[in-house]
């Protein structure tokens, strides 16, 4: 049985609601689950109320209603409007809490994937043995859904079978490989199943292109719980993430392409909420890469200012679609919950313990140097140097791009808008270091494989725009 008890964190309103029912109106008040038993009531003394009606909450599920009594048809029809409107509060109440609920439930489990998926990363990166760190990769996974066995069967660097196992012989691999539930699995899917003994196998493809691989397989012995559905959608996911990491890993040897791939894609899913957005947290990367590489970063620094260039705008997955993609001005509601995503970026990345530039970077982006900005109105110095960076990048990119209130800008006009921000919203340095990146020779090449769809007043005479601009910029705000 399921009741509004359930799906409410605060069931304040509702009594408050009950009590205004029957304080206020003189009706005795039920409040029933989905079997029709009483999980709270106000019932009117000494007064008899044969009169009643049963309103249903609106609801994904049944979870009951409110049955209302009077002792007249007549006193409940005068009664029915504060009873729906009663119920229409509520029935709200009951919607922002589950979307709360989901979005909670999925920057937890989101949290919960870039750990173990950065966990990985740190501890294979730099290791020059594949088999070996397809072997830590194993062992973690393993760890993570509480297999008693595991073994990974994949494809080496060149096309020779790689095998690695978790507390198996390959005997025992071989006869797994063999067992009746797995020649009749569907090879492109990650599937659970009952081995011939009783035991539990959890399988999972690796996938490369279009293509299969290897394979994934997990065991929990006869006796013990069986893999349960979450665990498979962990492993599916995962199996999503670092299956296009296996190829690289075998072309190129590369391990920090795993974790710079999860962030990837972890930003394309959040773009790809709002249609206007598409593509937006790999630009401004690339931008942000622009201006540092101008500034003179190491490639370390580089790499890591690309990571926080990918994940600024993580926080947004904890904003309704509805907001993100709304036409027309947003409410002051409305913008309060859109500033709030640089907090839900940290919140969901404090759990990594990621390098503190990286995520002041990802969180600083709209902190401005006048103090105007937002989450917490740094001002100057105070916001890290990849934050005033990936600022100046983010806002280009937003000028330039096509939104829903406005057409794209042209690189002209977005630039100019940049330096009338000078020292008030931007840093100087950052936007002097972003106009001199883009004077060197190539530079319309380099914006083009950034954004082929960006705009000019006059892409002929680019180069001495900037250099114009670049004094403009020299003596901006310089008294």
């Amino acid at each position: 049985m399921a009741s509004i008890l359930d799906h409410l964190f605060d069931t304040s309103f509702l009594d408050q609601s009950i009590d205004y029912l029957a304080e206020a109106l003189d009706l005795a008040i039920t409040v029933l689950d989905s079997e029709g038993t009483s999980v709270a009531n106000r019932e009117t003394e000494g007064r008899d109320t044969p009169a009643s009606r049963t309103y249903p909450f609106s609801f994904s599920s049944d979870i009951g209603g409110i049955v209302c009594a009077a002792a007249n048809q007549d006193r409940l029809d005068q009664a029915e409007p504060h009873i729906l409107y009663c119920l229409a509060a509520l029935n709200s109440q009951l919607v922002r809490e589950t979307e709360l609920q989901e979005t909670t439930e999925e920057m937890l489990q989101l949290s919960s994937q870039l750990n173990f998926l950065f966990k990985v990363a740190k501890k294979i990166v730099g290791i020059d043995d594949l088999k070996k760190c397809y072997q830590i990769i194993l062992d973690e996974i393993s760890q993570t859904v509480k297999a008693d066995q595991g073994f990974i069967h994949t494809k080496g660097r060149w096309e020779e079978e790689i095998r690695v196992t978790h507390r198996m012989t390959d005997e025992e691999v071989d006869a797994t490989r063999n067992s009746i539930c797995l020649k009749h699995t569907a090879a492109g899917s990650t599937i659970i199943c009952a081995r011939e003994d009783g035991a539990s196998l959890l399988y999972s493809p690796i996938k490369e292109k279009d293509s299969q691989s290897g394979q994934m397989v997990f065991i929990r012995a006869f006796g013990h719980r069986a893999f349960s559905a979450s665990e498979k959608q962990l492993v599916a996911i995962i199996e999503n993430i670092i299956s296009p990491t296996f190829e690289t890993l075998r072309l190129y040897d590369s391990l920090q392409d795993l974790y710079l791939n999860t962030v990837k894609a972890l930003a394309a899913a959040i773009d790809a909420k709002d249609e206007y957005t598409h593509g937006h947290s790999f630009r401004v990367a690339k931008y942000a890469m622009t201006i540092g590489g101008q500034l003179g970063l190491s490639n370390q620094q580089l790499n890591d200012l690309e990571i926080a260039g990918y994940m600024h705008d993580l926080g947004k997955i904890g904003i309704s679609e509805l907001i993100l993609c709304k036409p027309g001005k947003l409410t002051r509601e409305e913008f309060c919950l859109i500033q709030k995503h640089p907090v839900f970026t940290d919140k969901i990345l404090q759990p990594i313990k990621l390098p503190a530039h990286i995520l002041e970077g990802a969180t600083q982006h709209h902190e401005r140097m006048d103090g105007t900005g937002y989450p917490c109105g740094l001002t100057g110095a105070n916001i890290s140097l990849f934050g005033r960076i990936i600022a100046v990048a983010d806002v280009f990119d937003a000028l330039t791009s096509k939104r829903t209130y406005r057409e794209a800008l042209p690189v002209e006009e977005a630039l100019r808008t940049l330096c009338e921000g000078i020292d008030s919203l931007f840093d100087r340095e950052m936007i002097l270091a972003f106009i001199s990146a883009l004077r060197l020779e190539q530079s319309k090449e380099a914006l083009a494989d950034i954004n082929m769809g960006l705009r000019y007043d006059d892409i002929h005479n680019l180069n001495q725009f900037l250099i114009e601009l670049k004094e403009f910029a020299l003596a901006a705000n310089r008294d």
